[in-house]
């Protein structure tokens, strides 16, 4: 893989220098370069009209506009003296003198251009404006991330708290439109770490955008039910070194810090940074068990405290080197290490219908943990060719991780000593090579195609050992019995072509991507393999309208796939804690989704109001199936199989408007039939719900540089093949204090105002019953500090797969089959 990597690497810095020599700038005698600057923000105002005129008759000879970072360099110049007109809306033009190109100096620098805004009092003026919650295009929702105050201390989870289409359980785990089953990218590209524990490391402050895609092109890898989210990282456009750094203290063990340093110097852009954040969460669990056999009932109650959370922490490094115009070479590096799990010690009481009053009463502690160092290396080449929108862009990633799993559960008779104990040690070391091509063509006025190439090459090597505590000689020791290795081998090589324009007021998209796996997954030790070789199809169509009057109707459909991911798969037992144990189904096939969508908007000056209407079908089910383990009544064993279909029929709105000039209110909901039919060892599985979803976020602007934000969320009951989860309620506030013109800023936030976190679920199938309550103690109090060097401005820039951004975060799992 390491091999692949460099071959790739290499194939790219060859494929730059032949793309990247402009044949025009070589041969040209001369060029004129420079910076286009607010005078008094001093940001770079991108799209400025820059012109050369020659001195002696007052002739337009050429001309050019700025580019993001205000840059401009004009090719092609003659000898000979010239002035420099600089224009641009809303600011007073300005002219240049003095520039002359020499025969024997190639290139002139007019170095940074100060253009001063057409304002009559411009004076001591700071411009304070908030950009819009979210923004649609046609296959996506855009998320700005700096608008959500109240989760600016935490974790990318906590910001999923509050966008639509997305739920957040207690314990962090995150879901899009009611499933679990997502793909994360990091600047659109694949993440090597669980999608849940990759969100939770990612720092809230380093975010710049979210987008939710739903019903993603054939661009995009198909797996997962319900789409993608799409982490987009902040980026500099300032010129010069700027920066931003972030620190945060808070209740219930919570701190961290953030800096993001940026150099960038005309063709080169320098950066790097770092995070460290702990978070934690403690409160009450309850726990009720009961197992049915024969005419007898077993009780098993637990009540006690826990004590949840971890730490990340992360380094990353990238580079930029814009060859010319057209051709940009970009580099990066990441590396650090996570951890996250939890300690409980809980009192427990087990007693039989038979006998009530004879309550055996003992007392457990559990400490689990998972994490370990993770790293990952990226490099991108972009070609713009002459035509607006054609270009090809060339990717390749490598990650590698040393994650591992431990729990260990001790059992305390009334003696206070060790009647029974267990540690489990999973090591799940792997790695992922990803390749990627993409070619866009325009053509005629306003349709274009694009092609593309992706290949997903990872392995991992796992070992499992359960150890169990010997009473007599006081040591843990190994039970080979549930001590496993296995190898994983997964190579995933897709291609797709898709064909898009527009005709008046009407868009279209069609893509269809054709994909083969070729998955291997060994017994160390043992003759039995599993292997599987498969092709996939996946059509998409996407189509949009423009209706009068600022109104936009879409409509898109996508065929997709939930991957198997590796200890779904395990045919052995693998234990959890001491009352749970785990066993893989290798006989699974995926699920595949067909999903449907159509969309309304309506635009106003500041408001908007949008209707997503969707239907999807989920074949082959997958459950986790709960039963009692090997007629143990206190024992649960969890196995995997395919019981089915689903069916999800929802709508989703979002209503944002301003009641007055300092308030802005948005209100989002989100209802859907759930429905599921199947059966499985003659078992019927079938369940259906109606569920609900309500987000509210209001912003006041108190004064010029004070803002309050206060949101709440509801997420109603819903139900699985065996049980239900109830609903809750969480509401936030945040209030956020800009200073010395916008370079320090102070936020305080509150989450969970009114203490109404706490969640309960219940399992329940023909032979037991389990009921779990968890109670946080909160609200929990976070203060943030910002300071931004230079006044770091981010680059504003979405991401359709294709972002060539260099810094990216990793994960993924093993990956999936």
């Amino acid at each position: 893989m390491l091999k692949t990597f460099f071959t790739f690497s290499l194939s790219l810095l060859l494929l730059t220098n032949v793309f990247a020599v402009d044949p025009a700038e070589s041969l040209a005698p001369g060029a004129i370069k420079g910076f286009v600057y607010d005078s008094l923000m001093r940001q770079p105002l991108e799209y400025a009209t820059v012109s050369i005129v020659r001195v002696s008759d007052n002739s337009l000879v050429t001309g050019t506009i700025t580019d993001e970072t205000g840059f401009f360099k004009i090719s092609g110049v003659e000898p000979g003296k010239y002035f420099v007109d600089v224009t641009f809306i809303g600011y007073y033009s300005k002219r240049i003198g003095n520039v002359e190109v020499k025969p024997q100096l190639r290139s002139f620098d007019v170095g940074q251009i100060l253009l001063v805004s057409s304002s009559s009092d411009i004076e001591g003026v700071i411009i304070v404006a908030d950009r819009p919650l979210m923004k649609y295009q046609i296959d996506k929702k855009v998320i700005n991330v700096s608008q959500h105050h109240t989760s600016s201390s935490g974790s990318a989870v906590e910001v999923l708290e509050n966008i639509p289409s997305i739920t957040v359980s207690i314990e962090g785990d995150v879901s899009l439109r009611g499933s679990g089953s997502f793909t994360l990218l990091i600047d659109g590209k694949p993440s090597i770490m669980d999608a849940n524990d990759a969100l939770n490391q990612i720092p809230a402050s380093q975010i710049e955008n979210i987008e939710i895609i739903t019903n993603p092109s054939a661009r995009f890898d198909p797996d997962g039910v319900a789409g993608i989210i799409n982490i987009i990282m902040k980026k500099n456009r300032l010129q010069g070194m700027s920066g931003v750094v972030n620190a945060s203290g808070g209740s219930h063990n919570r701190y961290g810090g953030d800096f993001l340093i940026s150099y960038r110097k005309e063709k080169f852009n320098f950066l790097v940074g770092a995070d460290y954040n702990r978070r934690g969460m403690i409160g009450e669990s309850i726990n009720q068990n009961e197992t049915y056999r024969n005419d007898t009932t077993f009780y098993r109650y637990s009540l006690g405290e826990f004590d949840r959370g971890g730490y990340s922490w992360g380094f990353r490094l990238g580079a930029d080197y814009n060859i010319n115009a057209k051709n940009t070479l970009s580099v990066g590096y990441r590396f650090g290490d996570r951890s996250r799990g939890g300690f409980s010690d809980l009192i427990y009481k087990e007693w039989i219908s038979a006998a009530p009053n004879d309550v055996l009463e003992y007392s457990s502690t559990e400490d689990s943990d998972r994490g370990g160092f993770f790293q990952h290396i990226t490099m991108d080449y972009r070609k713009e060719f002459e035509k607006k929108e054609h270009n090809i862009l060339a990717q390749v990633s490598l990650g590698s991780n040393k994650f591992s799993q431990t729990s260990e559960n001790l059992l305390f008779g009334a003696d206070n000593l060790i009647t029974n104990g267990q540690h489990s040690v999973g090591d799940r070391p792997g790695s992922r090579l990803t390749l990627k091509l993409d070619y866009t063509l325009p053509f005629g006025k306003s349709s274009k195609f694009d092609a593309g190439y992706q290949g997903n090459l990872s392995s991992s090597d796992e070992s499992n050992t359960m150890s169990i505590y010997n009473t007599v000689t006081e040591r843990f020791e190994v039970n080979s019995l549930f001590s496993k290795n296995v190898d994983y081998q997964t190579n995933i090589h897709a291609g797709y072509a898709m064909l898009g324009g527009e005709r008046g007021n009407f868009g279209y998209q069609l893509g269809l991507r054709l994909e083969h796996t070729d998955r291997y997954i060994n017994l160390v030790g043992e003759s039995t393999d599993f292997k599987l070789k498969r092709w996939d199809y996946y059509p998409t169509a996407h189509f949009s309208y423009n209706l009068p009057a600022d109104q936009e109707i879409m409509a898109s459909f996508t065929r997709r796939l939930q991957r198997l991911r590796g200890w779904y798969l395990e045919p052995f037992y693998t234990w959890s804690d001491a009352y749970n144990v785990r066993k893989g189904n290798p006989d699974l096939i995926p699920e595949y989704i067909e999903s449907y969508e159509v969309s309304y908007q309506k635009r106003f000056t500041k408001n908007v109001v949008s209707v997503d209407v969707y239907y999807r079908v989920t074949n082959n089910k997958i459950e986790r199936l709960r039963s009692i383990y090997d007629d143990n009544d206190n024992i649960f064993l969890t196995t995997f199989a395919n019981v089915g279909e689903s069916f999800s029929l929802g709508t989703e709105i979002m209503v944002g408007f301003d009641p007055v000039r300092w308030w802005h209110f948005d209100l989002m909901g989100n209802i859907y039939d759930y429905r599921q039919e199947g059966t499985f060892n003659g078992r019927n599985y079938s369940a259906k719900s109606f569920n609900w979803n309500t987000r509210m976020n209001n912003n006041f602007k108190l004064a010029r540089f004070t803002r309050l934000q206060f949101t709440g969320m509801y997420n109603s009951p819903t139900v699985t093949a065996q049980g239900t989860s109830n609903g809750f309620f969480v509401t936030s506030l945040a209030l956020k204090q800009d200073f010395f013109k916008n370079a320090f800023s102070l936020t305080l936030s509150v989450r969970d105002v009114f203490g109404t976190m706490g969640h309960k679920f219940t399992v329940r199938d023909d032979n037991f019953y389990t009921y779990t309550e968890w109670n946080p103690n909160t609200p929990i109090f976070t203060l943030t500090a910002s300071f931004r060097l230079n006044n770091f401005k981010e680059r504003r820039r979405g991401s359709n797969g294709d972002n060539s951004d260099p810094i990216d975060d990793m994960g993924g799992d093993e990956g999936g089959f």
